[in-house]
């Protein structure tokens, strides 16, 4: 993906860069209290209840587990439009796998070192594969995405520094003081336009490849 320079100002940087920054760190808060709550068996409760709670969640925890999440969550949208709108190149294929991976992990730690030490915990182990898959699948295929789109872009190299040298030949020709110079500079001129529409994404490769011949014919 080319990058919009002139879409890329200091507020929509600074929205990219700290909305990124708030996902990790929601990510990073909901990895934590999870762990808070696992350390003391995986299940706790707090707040008013007419029952006797008989394990307490650690202090904050509730608060920071639902901040954390929703935090994220709003976080992830500002990004991901904002990186969008931009077309700047997004990690957003990421934080679907970051989060289930990180969750996953932590159920298969605790599944095979449980606090108690009661060997492998079985309520936890399977929950952790499923959640590591959960996270490893959309990783790999994502991954596949991007490494087939740059391999495309090693393709469309060789056309971007032909189409350059096409162009500075017909400057060189424009600039000459031949009778073909007022229609030479026409030409160029239309296929600088084509070479801008194309590196902006404005027109496919196919559509500037017939463009190209139907303008040099």
């Amino acid at each position: 993906m080319t990058i919009d320079t002139a879409r890329v100002s200091p507020i929509r940087a600074a929205l990219v860069l700290g909305s990124l920054a708030v996902v990790s760190a929601g990510l990073t808060v909901l990895f934590l209290s999870m762990r808070a709550v696992m350390d003391i068996g995986g299940v706790c409760a707090s707040g008013a209840t007419p029952y006797e709670i008989s394990r307490p969640c650690p202090d904050g925890i509730p608060i920071l587990m639902i901040g954390g999440i929703w935090l994220g969550v709003i976080a992830a949208i500002v990004y991901f439009l904002t990186a969008s709108s931009a077309r700047i190149p997004s990690l957003a294929g990421l934080l679907w796998p970051a989060l289930f991976i990180s969750l996953g992990f932590n159920f298969l730690q605790y599944a095979f070192n449980p606090p108690e030490g009661d060997g492998i915990v079985w309520g936890w182990l399977i929950p952790g594969v499923l959640f590591m898959l959960m996270g490893a699948v959309p990783l790999w295929l994502w991954l596949s995405v991007m490494v087939s789109k740059a391999r495309a872009g090693d393709v469309a190299e060789p056309t971007s520094l032909k189409m350059a040298s096409l162009t500075a030949s017909m400057r060189q020709l424009r600039d000459s003081r031949s009778p073909v110079a007022a229609p030479t500079q026409g030409i160029v001129d239309e296929l600088e336009r084509l070479d801008a529409l194309h590196r902006s994404g404005a027109i496919s490769d196919s559509e500037f490849e017939k463009a190209k011949r139907r303008l040099l014919a």
